[in-house]
């Protein structure tokens, strides 16, 4: 996304089903690297959604337990992109200021647009096949051209194949 993004431009992603946000968050860091590695000035829009207020307002404050940031993440990326907070870690401003948290039905609600990059990982699995459908259809107008879908393990774009062209079947991109 970045390799292909225009000076100027903005990079707009949407995690749909995003809970406590940090899927929001974790893109929003892997994104901000890649911008910093290519020089570019490119912007970068995340939109959190959510259907669980209570999630949305963990979401917003952006802080985790140890725990919660995982073992897996370097020392680096903790001291640059996270604030310790009585004993806590709190995503960084420049990090929680590129990401909207707002509540949303996936199934009633209108998605966002112009979008780059859909991260729907492990939503549809809780769904029926007709939603589903409705929803892979809904992200497919709601991307851009040449956007992107990246879904869960076990999902799949189901019925409509048609719309979507893989680019990782292992990572389901």
């Amino acid at each position: 996304l970045v390799d292909h993004a225009q000076p100027g431009a903005e990079i707009r992603v949407w995690v749909p089903g995003c809970s406590t946000g940090k899927e929001a968050y974790t893109l929003g860091m892997l994104l901000a690297e890649q911008v910093e590695k290519s020089g570019k000035k490119v912007n970068l829009q995340i939109f959190g959604t959510d259907s669980n207020v209570a999630s949305l307002t963990a979401a917003r404050s952006g802080i985790y337990s140890r725990e919660e940031i995982g073992e897996n993440l370097s020392p680096e990326r903790r001291k640059r992109f996270f604030v310790r907070k009585d004993g806590l870690y709190q995503v960084s401003k420049a990090i929680r200021e590129q990401v909207v948290f707002a509540p949303q039905n996936l199934t009633a609600d209108p998605p966002f647009f112009r979008l780059d990059l859909i991260s729907c990982r492990n939503v549809l699995i809780y769904l029926d096949q007709q939603a589903q459908n409705k929803i892979v259809s809904l992200f497919h107008f709601a991307l851009r051209e040449g956007g992107f879908l990246f879904l869960g393990n076990a999902e799949t774009v189901g019925d409509r194949e048609d719309l979507f062209v893989p680019v990782s079947k292992k990572w389901r991109i």
